[in-house]
């Protein structure tokens, strides 16, 4: 099965741009932005309990590089119930760190804050491709 994702194309400053997507997490709204370089998908460890309590989220054995945290413990927790335009999942397991700074640079370019990034994992999981001159993600939903 196959997806369209409308994304948010956000100019930062000139020719700068960041990439945004909006979904549900049960009947909650959520604000990620794409980032093909990250490795993995991460929601911020204080936005992610309006989705899911805290004792949910559990410590994992890896450890995170990147997104401004140099070898930070990682947490994981289960999200349930995600809806990403007409795309339904169940569940999608995701790292949780703080990510308050990168809301912060946001706040000072009148950016509405983000729950967290979508990274690289999701991404290939669903060979994603990102058609920019029309504003989508194209998501692809194999069968088992």
């Amino acid at each position: 099965m196959k997806y369209k994702i409308k994304m948010e194309i956000c100019e930062l400053e000139k020719k700068n741009f960041h990439l945004f997507v909006s979904l549900k997490i049960g009947n909650e709204n959520a604000r990620l932005l794409v980032d093909t370089g990250a490795s993995k998908t991460v929601f911020d460890s204080q936005r992610v309990l309006q989705f899911v309590k805290e004792k949910k989220i559990k410590t994992n054995d890896s450890k995170s590089v990147g997104l401004g945290v140099a070898d930070m413990e990682t947490k994981v927790v289960k999200l349930k119930n995600i809806t990403l335009g007409k795309m339904h999942l169940d569940k999608l397991e995701v790292a949780v760190l703080p990510i308050g700074h990168v809301n912060q640079t946001y706040q000072q370019i009148d950016l509405p804050p983000i729950d967290g990034v979508l990274g690289s994992d999701f991404l290939m999981k669903y060979k994603a491709v990102i058609n920019y001159p029309e504003a989508l993600i194209k998501l692809n939903v194999t069968k088992k």
